[in-house]
């Protein structure tokens, strides 16, 4: 099945467009967890087991895991595994390289790994993400107007009469008959400029993090992230995803008796608010 049947089926399930970011931080971990690879293990699979029926897709940043050296890296290995099938499973790697580069991130992700989706750096062009693109069943999504404070620093430089962004958006929304295989992540917290990445690209299923911890704005999200021009296998919800990261993970530290149930409630609230 291809990500956006996989991603239909689930959020037609969940009965919301939320994602389940996992970036877990010791800081996050309830007392009792050790701040090292086995809490970090042991705190992934409880925000997995208390979260993921609220849920329509996992995202997993790699820095999170990676930070905890390979044994980080097996950790994630072992979630990905723990992870119910039906859900989709993002590797947030944000990777983009050179071609052959490419040839090996591809396989460290979706061979090794196991991801259904991969988010990927457009800024060398599209013979970087040809690897990505031509990769059959994989969807990738591609940085267009990120959620950080400074992302306007480069992504709205004008590049030919338009935004960097939305040139990306443009490009993406060219491909996309070629290689339906494509999406893009824009930000909660641009809400202009998620609308304007909307008008240029009307059929382009969207990733959008900053909803949460970064206070993006939830009504733009849903004004503008679900895409107004689909076939029949992006209507369930647009192929929209809200990513929520910190905003969940963190109410693990306000229940020391039953930080499962903490998790399960922030994940059923966030759930509420992407509702489609």
């Amino acid at each position: 099945m291809g990500f956006l049947r996989k991603l239909e089926a689930r959020t037609a399930r969940a009965g919301s467009s939320l994602c389940l970011g996992l970036d877990p931080q010791p800081d996050q971990f309830p007392p009792g967890l050790s701040h090292d690879a086995a809490g970090l293990e042991k705190f992934g699979r409880l925000l997995l087991e208390s979260t993921t029926p609220y849920a329509a897709a996992v995202k997993a940043n790699l820095a999170f895991f990676e930070a905890f050296g390979s044994e980080g890296l097996r950790v994630l290995e072992r979630l990905r595994a723990h992870l119910p099938p039906d859900i989709p499973f993002i590797a947030d790697a944000k990777r983009g390289d050179i071609g052959s580069t490419a040839e090996r991130h591809v396989i460290a992700l979706i061979d090794a790994l196991g991801a259904d989706a991969v988010t990927v750096n457009p800024y060398l062009g599209r013979d970087a993400l040809e690897p990505f693109l031509t990769r059959r069943g994989i969807f990738v999504y591609l940085l267009c107007r990120t959620s950080n404070p400074s992302a306007a620093e480069v992504q709205e430089l004008d590049v030919g009469g338009m935004p960097l962004y939305l040139r990306i958006a443009q490009l993406a929304q060219s491909w996309a008959g070629e290689r339906p295989n494509v999406g893009l992540v824009v930000g909660a917290t641009a809400p202009a400029d998620l609308a304007r990445a909307r008008e240029v690209a009307p059929s382009m299923p969207f990733l959008v993090p900053g909803a949460g911890r970064q206070r993006g704005d939830v009504e733009a999200v849903m004004a503008y992230g679900p895409a107004t021009a689909q076939p029949a296998s992006l209507r369930r919800g647009g192929a929209l995803l809200v990513n929520v990261s910190r905003a969940i993970a963190d109410a693990a530290r306000t229940d020391d008796e039953d930080p499962g149930r903490a998790l399960a409630i922030a994940a059923s609230d966030w759930s509420a608010r992407f509702r489609c």
